[in-house]
């Protein structure tokens, strides 16, 4: 039976890679390889961010540990969360195990999961077909080309997250993120990645709604579908259920069988 994929987390917006500890260490126990890469756009400390820093920074990141791992045969899913999908579709292009196969390389990426995740209908455009860029959110503070978050974002973030949580959750943030990482439109889209592809639509999300999510499923043209009772972290209110989630694509993507190990979500 062929080894258990490189489970690769992409984190979101302002997130960290501790924030995923719900899933990643569940994985572990399954025996899955884990990588998380902090995010080269997001910094405690302003000094610590380049206003110029964009998802290329991200995925230049991500490449300096996952390649290594795909030239040494691994298989890799990729799963990402909200803003990190743009950093996965830069860090899968050219990266699939068919794509480096032509190349003489070993190893690849067999698969991606988004959750409440981004896709773009047009190179060059932004998340709407447009050329114009994004103004900040409502919950977004912008100052020389960074953002920081508002008490606003809190309850979109952690809408369904017991209140102790998304305390702990909201303080561990990054403080700062570069405004341009929003608004650098891709070259390379996610309904070109020819590999399988799992969405996770998290159907009580605050902060990307159901809705709009829906319309991602199809601009990425996803083979699948998953909707989670969540919101915008089910990687903390329904980690559980992600974690089945990876393991059955896991196993159906890697040509393995594996039955996921009990574990139930505790709140």
């Amino acid at each position: 039976m062929p080894p258990k994929p490189v489970i690769v987390v992409v984190p979101g917006a302002f997130h960290k890679p501790s924030d995923y500890a719900g899933i990643i260490t569940p994985l572990q126990y399954q025996g899955y390889p884990v990588l998380c890469v902090s995010l080269a756009v997001c910094g405690d400390a302003r000094d610590d961010v380049s206003p110029e820093a964009t998802p290329t920074n991200d995925a230049k990141a991500l490449h300096a540990q996952l390649l290594p791992l795909l030239d040494a045969g691994h298989e890799a899913i990729i799963v990402a969360h909200s803003y990190g999908s743009m950093v996965a579709t830069a860090s899968i292009q050219g990266q699939t195990k068919a794509e480096r196969s032509v190349r003489g390389l070993a190893g690849g990426v067999v698969g991606a999961i988004w959750m409440a995740g981004f896709a773009f209908p047009a190179k060059g455009r932004n998340i709407s077909g447009g050329e114009e860029e994004a103004a900040p959110m409502s919950y977004h503070r912008l100052k020389d080309g960074l953002i920081s978050l508002t008490e606003a974002a809190k309850p979109l973030f952690y809408s369904d997250v017991p209140s102790q949580a998304a305390d702990a959750a909201w303080a561990s943030l990054c403080k700062f993120q570069s405004f341009k990482s929003l608004n650098t439109f891709p070259q390379f889209l996610e309904s070109e990645i020819a590999i399988p592809k799992l969405y996770l639509l998290c159907v009580r999300d605050q902060t990307v709604p159901s809705a709009f999510q829906e319309t991602m499923t199809q601009v990425g043209k996803f083979d699948k579908v998953l909707r989670l009772e969540s919101g915008h972290s089910p990687f903390f209110s329904v980690p559980g259920k992600v974690v089945e989630a990876i393991a059955e694509f896991s196993g159906e993507v890697s040509g393995r069988q594996d039955a996921p190990l009990p574990y139930s979500d505790t709140k």
